[in-house]
């Protein structure tokens, strides 16, 4: 028996180490992380790449960048003041126009709003704040106020950060200053980028013949009495910024005489005298819902503006295109005085 369990050993060990490989080479390891597959052997192939499996790849990896927080030191009129780096609800004294030009969100604004405003919807959008008061501008939850108003700073600063900015500063440098501090200074500079050389060629159009040397005033009627009697002159308003300031056109001699004098941008002139004051062009504004008493003169029939046809007449439902001097009213009154004073001439 001993002598048999000699013989059967060897074989059983033998079989043993043939089973044993034989389940090593039928089951193909995993290469190690980073490694290379061994010479020889099979590689999965990978899976086919279509436009649609890429796409939901993309769909599925692609997140929105998180949104910027802290706060930011800003210089200002104040003292230097913290802001927050990425305002999300803002609300302005005035300058709705400059802080929409840069982007920004605006929940409440504090002024008056007209059909033929450039930014219509987007006030409509917002809250029209009725009372410029610490109560309901606190209402809209505000992250910023930008006003022009040094006193706005004692009364809402407990409210959230008040960026001051005096009317000193005309647009667009007042939308560069917003974007500066807001941190949209991209968007800021594209629009005064875009109004820029939208006036540069409307400066060449105002080399022309036509209009080359000659003189602008910017009217308004009345009526014969009441406390603001008789035509009122404008060089801010009305569109004044613009035809004055940017496109640097002039006064007639006897109004700048007046200008100078009185020290005022605005005033108003008599019946007897206003013939005196008028240029070679006229911006006459019209009040909305009512006729101009001197225009039914037999005076302004003998204006020699009036006689040439070079009176502009600015409908009062257009009131609104024309009331504020931001850079985006700025430009759309440019494309409406290039058009109808060319209109003029043609």
């Amino acid at each position: 028996m001993r002598i048999i369990m000699k013989k059967i050993m060897p074989l059983i060990l033998s079989l043993a180490i043939v089973l044993t490989l034989s389940a090593c080479t039928s089951s193909k390891p995993e290469a190690p992380v980073g490694s290379e597959a061994p010479v020889g052997s099979e590689v999965p192939a990978e899976p086919e790449v279509t436009a649609e499996s890429d796409a939901m790849a993309e769909t599925e990896t692609t997140t929105e960048p998180p949104e910027e927080s802290g706060t930011r030191t800003v210089s200002t009129v104040m003292g230097d003041i913290e802001i927050p780096v990425n305002p999300q609800r803002v609300v302005v004294n005035w300058y709705i126009g400059d802080a929409l030009a840069t982007g920004l969100n605006i929940v409440g604004y504090y002024g008056w709003m007209q059909k033929t405003m450039p930014f219509y919807d987007q006030m409509m959008a917002a809250t029209k704040i009725e009372n410029w008061e610490q109560e309901e501008v606190m209402a809209l939850e505000p992250d910023l106020i930008i006003t022009y108003s040094k006193e706005d700073y004692e009364t809402f600063s407990q409210v959230a950060p008040v960026l001051v900015i005096e009317e000193s500063n005309k647009s667009p440098e007042r939308t560069r200053i917003i974007g500066e501090a807001t941190g949209t200074l991209e968007a800021a500079e594209k629009t005064i980028t875009e109004f820029e050389t939208k006036l540069k060629n409307a400066k060449e159009i105002f080399n022309t013949e036509a209009f080359k040397g000659k003189t602008f005033s910017i009217l308004e009627d009345w009526g014969s009495s009441g406390e603001w009697a008789g035509l009122s002159y404008e060089t801010g308003s009305r569109g004044g910024t613009l035809l004055y300031t940017y496109l640097e056109q002039q006064y007639p001699d006897k109004l700048k005489e007046l200008i100078e004098t009185s020290g005022n941008g605005r005033g108003t002139i008599s019946y007897e005298v206003a013939h005196e004051y008028f240029g070679d062009y006229i911006i006459w504004c019209r009040q909305e819902g009512t006729e101009s008493e001197y225009a039914q003169s037999d005076i302004w029939k003998s204006i020699p503006a009036v006689a040439e046809g070079h009176v502009l007449e600015i409908p009062g439902e257009y009131q609104g295109l024309f009331y504020f001097d931001d850079v985006l009213s700025l430009d759309a009154q440019l494309d409406y005085l290039v058009e109808a004073l060319n209109g003029l001439v043609d």
